[in-house]
């Protein structure tokens, strides 16, 4: 299947955009087939006391599968998200979170996330199913 035509990433973009004062505005690259970013862990992304919420997790996640498929041509949105957090991560911890495409079905992506602590430990990781 052709690839698509991508759609201009959006400024209030809640991960990436630049213009939206409460999004994490990332800063995506590219490392070979891997798409990649860090991000410190804030106390407004608090679940637990001194831990970070899984939500705010399996949204970066989430958004490094998007990216991957972005860098390779693809406009994809996500069809599941299959989280699965290992240990807690930290408020003010700074995590890197990798994202890479596994599999091309029909019109999926099965991408692969992960997220490591300062110590590279492996701490969460996703697999989305991406449809484009």
């Amino acid at each position: 299947m052709a690839k698509k035509e991508l759609v201009k990433s959006s400024d209030y973009c809640f991960a990436c955009g630049k213009k939206n004062p409460i999004g994490f505005h990332l800063e995506i690259k590219e490392e070979g087939d891997l798409v990649k970013t860090t991000f410190t862990m804030r106390k407004e992304y608090e679940g637990y006391s001194n831990i970070a919420h899984g939500g705010i997790i399996a949204t970066l996640l989430d958004e490094m599968c998007a990216w991957v498929c972005r860098k390779n041509g693809y406009q994809a949105l996500t069809g599941e998200l299959k989280v699965r957090l290992k240990q807690p991560v930290r408020v003010g911890e700074t995590v890197e979170i990798t994202g890479k495409i596994l599999e091309k079905k029909r019109n999926v992506l099965i991408c692969r996330s992960e997220m490591k602590n300062e110590k590279g430990d492996l701490v969460a990781f996703a697999e989305g199913k991406m449809v484009f």
